[in-house]
Order: structure tokens, then sequence, then C-alpha cells
């Protein structure tokens, strides 16, 4: 295999790594809310990911978001500041 077919190989396995980076923060942030919290705002794991994608999407920091999360202990209002913090 030549040096030059190697570059986009790299470049695929680069972004296959960031994307699931991605994912597990959001599994982390969204087995807290759905599973731990039983957030009322996401009743469905899917329902979660979908926010967390949004959340990612317009800037915000979900591993931030996941670690303040945690952080809250379930408390709703603490989630609620969180989200605005580290949020879209």
């Amino acid at each position: 295999m030549s040096r030059v077919s190697l570059v986009p190989l790299l470049l695929i396995a680069l972004g296959c790594a960031e994307e699931k980076s991605e994912d597990v923060a959001c599994d982390a942030l969204c087995g807290e809310l759905v599973e731990a919290c039983e957030f009322a705002a996401y009743p469905t794991a899917e329902s979660c990911l979908q926010g967390c994608a949004y959340t990612r999407e317009q800037g915000g920091d979900v591993d931030e978001l996941q670690s303040c999360v945690e952080q809250a202990e379930c408390n709703p209002f603490a989630i609620a500041e969180c989200e605005h913090a580290h949020g879209s």
C-alpha cells in the first residue's frame, strides 16, 4: 500500500474515532438523564440522543453538560441550569 492511499484511510479512521467519542458523551449524558434521573423532558433514550445531537450541532459542550448533570444529582432545577450553561 502506498503512502498516498494511507492518507484517506487515516482521515476516515480519525473521523470515526471523533464520532465515537461524541456518541460516548451523549450515551453517558442520556444514561444519566433517562435511566438514573428519569428526567421527564427525555422519556426515551432515543429522544435524549436526538436532543444531544442537536445540542452538539448548536455548539453545546456535551462533555461539560454531562459532567454538570452528574453533579446535579437528578435535581431538575440544577439540570436546567446545566442545560443553560453548557447546552445550545
